[in-house]
C-alpha cells in the first residue's frame, strides 16, 4: 500500500485520473491538494466572493467524488476542473440572481401600520413604545426604525444594510414579538 501511495504520488495528473476511477480516496486529495489555490483564484475572480469561492470549489470536488463511477476519464483533468467550477461559480450567480428577483413581502404588522396612519397621539403610549424600543438588540432596532420611523421599503433596508430578505424579516419578528411582550398592558 505504501509503494502504491508513493507512486501515487509522483503520478502526473494523467495518471491521478486512472487512480481516481480505481476509487482511491487518496486520488481526490492529491487532485485537490494540487488545483485547489488555482481553482479559488478562478471562482474568486468570477464571483468576487472569496468564502462562496470555496464553496464552490469544495462542492465541485464533492460532486465530482460522488459520480465517480459514471464520470469518464478526462484527457485533461486540469481543463475539466477548470471548466466544472466555472460552470457552478456561473450556477452560483444564476442562483443569486433568482433569489434576488423574488418578490419581497410586506412584513408589516397591522397595528403598526396603523399607528402610523393615526399618528401617534397617545403619550403614554408613545413613551412605552420608546421604552420597548431600547430592549430590543441594536441591529433589530435599526432595522425596525428603518422601517417604522423612517417609512423605508424591505427592499430599501436590503440595499442601505446588506441583508437579505429572511434576515430582515427575522429581525421584523424579533422586534414585534419584543414589542408585543413590552406594551402587552397598553392593550389590555
Amino acid at each position: 500500500m505504501a509503494n502504491q501511495y508513493k507512486l501515487f504520488n509522483q503520478a502526473s495528473n494523467d495518471h491521478l485520473a486512472d487512480f481516481f476511477q480505481c476509487n482511491r480516496e487518496a486520488a481526490i486529495k492529491e487532485l485537490y491538494n494540487a488545483h485547489y489555490k488555482q481553482l479559488i483564484t478562478l471562482a474568486n475572480g468570477i464571483l468576487h466572493d472569496r468564502c462562496l469561492a470555496e464553496d464552490v470549489v469544495q462542492n465541485t470536488f464533492i460532486t465530482i467524488w460522488n459520480k465517480r463511477a459514471n464520470l469518464p476519464v478526462p484527457i485533461n483533468l486540469k481543463g475539466y476542473l477548470v471548466v466544472c467550477v466555472k460552470r457552478k461559480a456561473y450556477d452560483a450567480i444564476k442562483k443569486e440572481k433568482k433569489r434576488m428577483e423574488q418578490p419581497i413581502p410586506d412584513y408589516e404588522d397591522e397595528r403598526m401600520a396603523g399607528m402610523r396612519q393615526r399618528g401617534i397621539e397617545d403619550k403614554e403610549i408613545y413613551s412605552g413604545i420608546l421604552k420597548a424600543m431600547k430592549c430590543i438588540p441594536p441591529k433589530q432596532r435599526k432595522v425596525f426604525e428603518q422601517r417604522y420611523l423612517h417609512d423605508l421599503s424591505s427592499r430599501e433596508i436590503m440595499a442601505n444594510n446588506h441583508l437579505s430578505a429572511q434576515t430582515i424579516k427575522n429581525h421584523m419578528h424579533t422586534c414585534m414579538r419584543i414589542m408585543r411582550k413590552k406594551l402587552k398592558h397598553h392593550y389590555s
